[in-house]
């Protein structure tokens, strides 16, 4: 049975614990979708810039060019998806620590910096999503040339 002295650390550790976990999930999305998105890019750069040897690996690559930059836009879509709602759940979990803390907890350290450390850190994972689906979209957009 833990003390009340305890208490304020054990509430802090948790919360902090949980914090760096969806932390660490939403910079793992990153990694992902940067090294998908990659070969996804590099995939499309070749079958639409370089001729195809044969007409049925002709056939192949416009296949997949058209199926590329759907697939690409989901990819994206979902990621972003993915990371807002980690944002979520760690605007919670910041919440619900805010809530349950107490005055004997005044010397703790922040849980998780000011508001403004807080923007910066969710502003790049969710730019760099979303510049990733500008530029699917927009090559969609141009595949079907509508740009």
């Amino acid at each position: 049975m833990a003390s009340s002295n305890n208490a304020p650390s054990q509430l802090y550790n948790i919360s902090r614990s949980q914090i760096e976990n969806n932390d660490l999930s939403i910079g793992l999305r990153l990694i992902w979708l940067n090294n998908c998105l990659a070969f996804m890019f590099g995939v499309y750069a070749v079958v639409t810039l370089f001729p195809s040897v044969t007409p049925f690996l002709h056939t192949k690559a416009q296949m997949l060019s058209v199926v590329i930059p759907y697939i690409g836009v989901l990819i994206s879509l979902f990621t972003l998806f993915d990371i807002l709602m980690g944002i979520k759940r760690i605007s919670g979990l910041i919440g619900n620590y805010q809530k349950w803390k107490g005055p004997e907890m005044k010397g703790t350290p922040m849980l998780n910096g000011t508001r403004l450390d807080r923007f910066f850190q969710r502003f790049s994972p969710v730019g760099q999503a979303l510049l990733f689906l500008v530029v699917w979209l927009y090559l969609l957009l141009y595949d079907k040339q509508i740009f």
